[in-house]
């Protein structure tokens, strides 16, 4: 196994040229001797310095972020409910966020991108509730195989609702369609402080419970008997996949397959401590997620490609292995 200092460096070096490369690409070519002289001294009176800041510096760090915590969201996730095809998605949570963002966009036209995310993240926290209070009220079976049906039961029935709202609203179909389809184009700074303070939340919250999920990776009676209250630690897990799928959903859109990829690799390459899946898991998550960015300006240059289309293309043929995988172990 690779050595942990070894691969954090490696890590955060290539996070790093991937994140210089995302403010250099895009439908003009900025160089890197101007991307560096914006970084050290950036002036309102150089076109390519306001292009960066207002358009490419934002999305870059968005990306970083967004990667983070879907990853780690993820991480949780799968730790929580046993199941290595979980994701933030179980909850409901993309289509509670995309729900509520929709109705939001249809009823008042004219908010700005600020109230769009206040309304995905409620959405993506009352599906979350809606889900595990029905767990709470149904007996029989295993808790972590209700919550995963009731979520994807709830999923199913949002995604079906928003629908049947761009179907009787026509005329903001095409904007709102591409952003469900998990677009980071047009990201603000105002939106990024939002996302910055929630994924540092977030993220604090994931590493103070990183012992207790290692220790319920083991198994439930292992954790109960090593003085870990479940139910405790799995409303404090709930939480903060609240608090990191919600807020990223809620700015640009439902981004799938991070929080399902990310994992596996990261306990692949680092075992399954989380103590160090956690923060591990957020880079890897930036590293992939910035990447696939770059690479959605190229599919249909110079338009934009939601980013979401590429993480799809990606994600979905491991899902089908993962779970052939699955049905091969437990058959």
């Amino acid at each position: 196994m690779i050595p942990k200092w070894i691969l954090a460096v490696t890590s955060l070096a290539i996070l790093l040229i991937l994140f210089v490369s995302s403010l250099m690409i895009g439908s003009s070519w900025i160089s890197l001797a101007t991307v560096i002289d914006y970084l050290l001294h950036y002036s309102t009176t150089v076109k390519e310095h306001i292009i960066l800041h207002i358009l490419r510096m934002p999305r870059a760090i968005a990306m970083m972020l967004i990667g983070a915590n879907l990853s780690i969201a993820g991480c949780i996730m799968q730790a929580l409910t046993r199941n290595p095809l979980a994701s933030p998605s179980i909850f409901g949570i993309n289509a509670g966020a995309s729900f509520m963002i929709v109705l939001c966009t249809i009823i008042l036209p004219t908010v700005n991108g600020l109230v769009l995310a206040g309304a995905g993240f409620a959405g993506g926290l009352i599906t979350v509730l809606i889900v595990l209070i029905m767990s709470l009220a149904i007996r029989g079976g295993k808790v972590e195989v209700r919550m995963a049906l009731i979520g994807v039961v709830i999923q199913a029935l949002l995604s079906s609702f928003t629908q049947g709202l761009l179907i009787f609203n026509e005329e903001s179909a095409s904007k709102i369609i591409f952003w469900l389809a998990g677009s980071a184009a047009g990201v603000k700074w105002e939106e990024i402080q939002l996302l910055l303070l929630f994924s540092i939340i977030g993220f604090v919250m994931a590493v103070s419970l990183s012992r207790s999920l290692s220790l319920i990776n083991l198994g439930e009676d292992i954790a109960r008997g090593l003085g870990q209250k479940i139910w405790t630690v799995r409303i404090v897990g709930s939480v903060i996949v609240i608090v990191l799928a919600g807020i990223s959903v809620s700015i640009v859109g439902p981004i799938g397959f991070v929080g399902l990829i990310v994992p596996h690799m990261t306990r692949y390459l680092v075992g399954t401590d989380y103590r160090l899946v956690i923060p591990f898991a957020g880079v890897f998550g930036a590293i992939l997620l910035t990447l696939a960015d770059i690479g959605s300006r190229f599919v249909n240059f110079p338009a934009e490609t939601p980013v979401g289309i590429i993480t799809a293309l990606i994600g979905a043929p491991y899902f089908v292995y993962l779970a052939r995988r699955q049905s091969r172990s437990s058959s």
